[in-house]
């Protein structure tokens, strides 16, 4: 099975379960390469990432006649534990709608491939859902799976990436006691 020879210029819709899976001395998965990348031009990367999605989610047919144009979000990259991604929009009376995109920056350092290809488009389907369709309520509806339908890709509700043990769960692991641990998000 071939690889994707050059990580900074590969399409997007390339499949990114072809890159090959690593582990590092401390048993951690990587992306094979992933881990001599620069993380600010990963940064860069996944955020040309971002304008090719939004570019896409308005040439959908018809949702331009729902409203404005889908706006670039915002990119925060503070996101911790299990979860990938996460797509919010806000709306504030008397002010314009504010979109963001927030992400693990452990997760895009180990797995960028996966995280520009499945993770930026799921999240950018969710934006253009609360944008033009916003009384919609289920999550990963019929509508959100056209949307990545739309884009080319698969409509999986959750990733297959492994979260770093926490400082936490390696005191658990070693058997220190904890005072407190908050629960697990659903799956």
């Amino acid at each position: 099975m071939k690889t994707s020879p050059d990580f900074w210029n590969q399409p997007l819709s390339a499949p990114w379960k072809q890159v090959p899976l690593v582990r590092d001395a401390r048993g951690v998965e990587w992306e094979q390469g992933a881990i001599n990348r620069n993380p600010l031009k990963v940064r860069e990367r996944l955020e040309r990432a971002v304008d090719h999605w939004v570019d896409r989610a308005r040439e959908i047919p018809h949702l331009s006649k729902l409203g404005a144009p889908l706006p670039k979000p915002k990119v925060l990259y503070d996101l911790k534990g299990g979860i990938a991604g996460m797509a919010a929009t806000m709306v504030r009376p008397r002010a314009l709608p504010e979109q963001w995109i927030r992400i693990h920056p452990d997760l895009l350092a180990r797995y960028p491939v996966r995280m520009i290809q499945q993770t930026i488009p799921h999240e950018i389907a969710h934006l253009v859902i609360d944008w033009y369709l916003p009384k919609v309520r289920e999550p990963h509806g019929p509508e959100w799976m056209g949307v990545m339908i739309w884009f080319g890709r698969p409509p999986l509700a959750f990733h297959d990436m492994e979260a770093a043990p926490s400082v936490r769960g390696r005191a658990k692991a070693a058997g220190a006691p904890l005072l407190f641990e908050a629960p697990h998000g659903r799956r």
